[in-house]
């Protein structure tokens, strides 16, 4: 997670599609997120916990704080992560994800549902 707001702020834009699961990679606009990262003030970071669900998931809840119009904003989130062949991937969940019923998106061979499916329903 840290990782990746560090990316956001210095607009490394490839690490961000990089880190994000392969099976989504192409469905993100790279010039929205450049867009958005660009017009940030960013301000911080505050990883407020991290809940490992088993060897391959995880939820990381974070606070990312930008200045916007002269007054500091906070964005709160709870991410899912998904660990494909070692790696820790972020699980977008603004682009299409699979019905509860198609293949999980990692490859895990899983219904969506029984998998990363469990952190959006």
């Amino acid at each position: 997670m840290r990782s990746r707001y560090s990316a956001y702020v210095l607009q490394e834009i490839d690490y961000i599609v990089d880190t994000t699961v392969p099976a989504q990679q192409n469905l993100l606009d790279k010039q929205d997120l450049a867009a958005w990262s660009r017009q940030m003030q960013w301000s911080g970071l505050k990883v407020i916990r991290h809940v490992p669900f088993g060897k391959l998931h995880a939820l990381v809840e974070f606070e990312a704080y930008f200045e916007e119009n002269g007054q500091t904003e906070c964005h709160h989130e709870l991410s899912a992560f998904v660990k494909i062949d070692g790696r820790w991937y972020f699980i977008e969940p603004t682009v299409a994800l699979p019905t509860m019923k198609q293949p999980c998106l990692c490859g895990s061979g899983k219904k969506f549902k029984a998998c990363c499916g469990q952190f959006f329903k």
